[in-house]
C-alpha cells in the first residue's frame, strides 16, 4: 500500500506519517527527502528569484522519491509518504500566482497512491504549531495570513480532483497523535 500525508504547514504531517509507518510496520519517506538535505537549503538560495526552477527542484525530488517507492512496493512493503505530488504543485502554483508547470508528464509517470490523507487544521492552531516549531521558516510563515490559508485551501480543493491522488480523504488533525492515527487506520480498513 502506498499513503501520503499532505496538507499545510503545522498540521502535523511529519508527526501523523511517522507514527502511522510506526503502527502499521510501514518504510516513511519525505519529499524532498534525506537524500538532499545538505543541499535543499543551498538550492533554496539559488532559486529564491525563480519559483518555476524551485518547482522543478522540487518535483524531481518527488520523482526521486517515486522510484523508491516503486522499488518498496515490489518487495511487498507498504510506504508513508510526507508530501508528494499535491503539496508540490499546490505550493508552487500559490508562489507563482498559477504561473506553474503543470508537468504532465512527470504526472502521468508518477505512482499514483492509494491514499492521500489530506490533515486539516484551523489557521489558529496552525499559527500556534508553528510558533511552537524550532525548525519553522520564514516560508511556512507566509502561509499564515487569512488570504493565504484560504487560497492554499482552496488550491489543494481544486487540485485533490485530479486521478494522482489516489483515494483522497480529508481528516480533521484537531486530536492526539494516537487519535489520529487510530482514526487514520479505521479510515484505511474501511476504504
Amino acid at each position: 500500500m502506498f499513503i501520503v500525508i499532505e496538507g499545510l504547514d503545522g498540521v502535523g504531517k511529519s508527526t501523523i506519517a511517522k507514527a502511522l509507518a510506526v503502527e502499521m510496520g510501514a518504510v516513511f519517506l519525505t519529499t524532498p527527502g534525506d537524500k538532499f538535505s545538505n543541499i535543499r537549503n543551498e538550492l533554496e538560495l539559488i532559486y529564491k528569484d525563480s519559483v518555476q526552477a524551485r518547482q522543478l527542484f522540487y518535483m524531481s525530488t518527488v520523482v526521486s522519491v517515486a522510484d523508491d517507492i516503486r522499488e518498496l512496493i515490489s518487495k511487498g512493503k507498504t510506504v508513508i509518504v510526507d508530501r508528494y505530488w499535491l503539496s508540490t504543485q499546490v505550493y508552487h502554483h500559490w508562489k507563482s500566482e498559477g504561473n506553474n508547470f503543470k508537468l504532465l508528464d512527470i504526472k502521468e509517470s508518477l505512482l499514483v497512491p492509494d491514499v492521500t490523507i489530506y490533515l486539516e487544521l484551523p489557521l489558529a492552531q496552525r499559527e500556534s504549531r508553528l510558533a511552537k516549531r524550532k525548525s519553522s521558516n520564514s516560508e511556512d510563515n507566509l502561509t499564515l495570513s487569512k488570504a493565504a490559508d484560504d487560497e492554499l485551501r482552496y488550491l489543494y480543493s481544486e487540485y485533490s480532483k485530479d486521478d494522482i491522488t489516489g483515494c483522497f480523504l480529508a481528516v480533521n488533525a484537531d486530536d492526539t497523535v494516537e487519535h489520529l492515527v487510530k482514526h487514520i487506520c479505521i479510515l484505511l480498513t474501511n476504504r
